[in-house]
């Protein structure tokens, strides 16, 4: 470690200059999707060029909310001007409603009249409500079955997100207007009013947890180290650290994802604070072994810089692992918080010392202690000492409880599914939460679902016969709404008059943008189309499965037949559920990574896999807990279990270097154990609690994910206190071969020294 202020200074200055120009850089978009999911986009795109858009950007809800529904005489006036109101704006393009559905009589298509006039009387309202109830086009499609709401699928002028956000503003204003005083409500749903209600949320969350954290911080030093001098000696490279870190990632001129906004910060707070904490105390230590401060400083510097990177290589690689999964907003983040812990502890590292050679570290070292200080530390220390013993007298027992327990975690947390769906991304009492509940329950959902037929030149077949089928594939699922396609068209119309038998005469009665939407014959292709809803990945990936081997059948059966599932509800539910399946098997390389860490760094695959059950142990009792709670494997808990499997290893390195530490000096295995209980033991259950209270404060968070990975990530750390303390001590007295090189240490001298050294590790 460099021991030169002057060199320090520099290089601290060079850097925050460096943070400074990151953080004013322009951030733009994410990277390309992978492969598989640029594949999807790719499909839908291609389908939306034919047919244009499926209209989950943007889709106003209008519903009546008194007793009525929308054909009273109020609604129905209401209603016209809401649709007037939004098909005026400049930032809309097309608002396909039901008004736009051509009716039906007995001499043929008799015009748009769904939606009556301002000139209708009662009579003419009740007439309106039945041709709506009877049309197949509009009835649960366009309109709901109790006729109280109302779907209108907004295209934007532009497809650049900015635009789509200027249209959804607008949209949402011009309805509120339109509505006001009237008793219908508007809500605007789909993709747009997600991700900008998770955006605000976001915003406000990032300033918000970022400022607990440095609180947290601030008080926790205090509360630990008693003085303003070794508190900022403690929280001023933790802060530089975080803001080196978000200052350098603005190079990388990617916009952060919400994890790395909200979580990221307060993450890298509480892993500095430990390493922070570490160190100081490490510092105060040698003090109170004699030492004069500098050497005090030095001696800690090189006892504990070695286990700090350890621990450092060790998170960085829970971090890392998130780097195989799919979805960028995890690999971001993965990358952010790999990156951000080694900048971290590099400023730790470089700074604490440095600090702790000023004023402010004076009383890090000649602070007295508060009066009962003295003969409560001998206390604290004897019973220490006593559960120790205790540990080690029964450590057959310890690790048959916790091999038995383990492999009950293990069978219990197998009942885990994947799952995760939109609504678990928004916040607390979202409107469009709200409103994604109730179209779901009033059209079986807002998702679009489109299968794509297309056969080739001169293919034998009825296309209209081979549509019906796959019109009779989807209806089979009865988690997705009724199909519409172009049959649904020509039977309607065949059905209010005999002249209406041949399908390209009926369709020539049908406006054309209407029929393109569905059938394009220049093209030989058509589609098919039905909804999902916001019920998980778990629920609907099977229901996609099944009807994929469908269309797989009907392909076989049709020879020059080619079907296509996709839409935003596939492309979504595809894409999650890889998420979460990638981020399961990041976990697997995390635990490889830690293993690989830790056996070569403590040069013995004997402590590499000593150490696997301590750290796997409070990921298979969280996952148990979640099961037996019936919690799904949703993604923000599998990417905690990547992180806290990094961040307990920290525990275990920490309790083994100061265990080899002692085996170094002569002692024997039951007496090293018994010093890394006694010294190690306190600061790691300080460093958790702190790490819990931080993680805990997300508990906070208006967004349900976030909240769940603060309960897994709260959980797992004290699970690991509890593994680190008990079960590895157990472990390494229990398979210590007698020469105590269970740790990859050296065969004790012949005459070991009377006293072992100062100094904790």
């Amino acid at each position: 470690m460099y021991r030169s202020a002057k060199f320090a200074a520099a290089y601290t200055a060079v850097l925050a200059a460096l943070a400074f120009w990151g953080l004013g850089l322009e951030r733009g978009p994410r990277p390309p999707l992978s492969a598989r999911a640029q594949a999807d986009r790719e499909a839908s795109a291609a389908v939306a060029r034919d047919f244009g858009t499926d209209g989950a950007d943007l889709v106003l809800m209008v519903e009546n909310a008194g007793r009525g529904d929308l054909f009273d005489r109020e609604a129905a006036r209401a209603l016209r001007g809401v649709l007037a109101a939004v098909r005026d704006l400049a930032e809309v393009r097309a608002a396909l409603a039901f008004d736009q559905v051509p009716a039906v009589g007995f001499a043929g298509l008799v015009g748009k009249g769904l939606l009556p006039g301002e000139e209708a009387d009662e009579d003419g309202l009740r007439a309106a409500r039945r041709r709506v109830a009877d049309h197949p086009l509009v009835t649960g499609h366009l309109v709901s079955t109790d006729a109280r709401k109302a779907l209108v699928f907004v295209v934007p002028a532009e497809a650049s997100p900015g635009s789509k956000q200027a249209a959804a503003a607008a949209i949402e204003a011009a309805a509120r207007v339109a509505t006001e005083g009237s008793p219908l409500r508007a809500r605007l749903l789909g993709k747009v009013p997600v991700d900008l209600s998770r955006e605000a949320t976001l915003n406000s969350e990032q300033v918000r947890f970022l400022i607990i954290g440095i609180t947290l911080s601030i008080v926790l030093a205090w509360i630990l180290f008693r003085g303003i001098g070794p508190m900022l000696l403690v929280v001023t490279p933790v802060a530089f650290g975080v803001f080196l870190t978000l200052g350098l990632l603005g190079f990388t001129r990617v916009e952060m994802g919400g994890l790395s906004q909200v979580v990221m910060p307060v993450l890298l707070m509480l892993i500095g604070f430990t390493n922070a904490a570490h160190l100081a105390l490490g510092i105060r230590r040698e003090c109170s072994m004699g030492l004069a401060r500098r050497e005090a400083v030095w001696a800690a510097q090189r006892k504990l810089a070695a286990p700090c990177f350890l621990s450092a290589v060790t998170t960085a690689a829970g971090f890392g692992s998130l780097l195989i999964a799919e979805a960028s907003i995890i690999r971001d983040f993965g990358r952010d918080c790999a990156l951000g812990t080694l900048l971290t502890f590099a400023s730790v590292m470089l700074l604490v010392p440095q600090l702790a050679l000023t004023r402010l570290g004076r009383r890090l070292c000649e602070e007295p202690r508060p009066a009962g200080d003295a003969g409560r530390e001998p206390l604290l220390q004897n019973l220490a000492e006593r559960a120790a013993a205790a540990i080690l007298d029964r450590a057959g027992a310890v690790v048959g409880i916790a091999v038995l327990g383990t492999a009950g975690c293990v069978w219990l947390a197998s009942s885990l599914r994947p799952d995760i769906n939109v609504r678990s991304q928004l916040p607390d009492g979202s409107e469009v939460a709200a409103g994604m509940v109730a179209a779901d329950g009033a059209f079986g959902g807002i998702q679009p679902v489109r299968i794509a037929v297309s056969w080739g030149e001169g293919v034998g077949g009825d296309p209209f016969e081979v549509i019906r089928e796959v019109e009779k594939a989807v209806e089979r699922e009865p988690l997705l709404a009724p199909p519409l396609s172009v049959s649904n068209l020509v039977a309607m119309a065949s059905s209010f008059s005999q002249w209406f038998t041949d399908p390209d005469r009926i369709l020539k009665e049908f406006p054309p943008e209407q029929v393109g939407k569905l059938y394009r014959p220049d093209l030989r292709r058509a589609l098919v189309v039905s909804r999902a809803q916001d019920l998980g990945v778990a629920t609907y990936a099977p229901a996609y499965d099944r009807l994929e081997a469908r269309l797989a059948e009907l392909a076989e059966a049709h020879p020059g037949f080619a079907f296509r599932l996709t839409g935003e509800g596939v492309d979504l539910n595809r894409y999650l559920h890889r998420m979460v399946t990638d981020m399961a098997l990041s976990l697997s390389v995390a635990a490889l990574a830690i293993l690989l860490v830790i056996t070569v760094a403590y040069r013995s695959l004997r402590v590499g896999l000593i150490a696997v059950l301590p750290n796997l142990f409070p990921l298979f009792a969280c996952a148990a807990g979640l099961a037996a709670l019936g919690k799904p494997l949703s993604m923000e808990i599998v990417c905690a279990f990547s992180i806290c499997l990094g961040i307990a290893a920290d525990d275990s390195i920490h309790f083994l270097s100061r265990y080899r530490a002692g085996l170094e000096s002569g002692m024997t295995v039951a007496d090293a154990l018994v010093g890394a209980f006694v010294r190690v033991g306190h600061v790691l259950l300080v460093t958790t609690v702190i790490m819990v209270a931080g993680m805990g404060s997300i508990l906070f968070s208006e967004l349900p994910m976030f909240r769940n990975f603060a309960m897994i990530t709260c959980s797992a750390l004290a699970a690991a206190l509890l593994a680190d303390l008990v079960v590895l001590p157990a472990l390494l007295k229990l398979f210590a071969d007698r020469s105590g090189r269970a740790c990859g240490a050296p065969r004790p001298p012949a005459h070991p020294p009377a006293h072992p050294p100062a100094g904790s590790g």
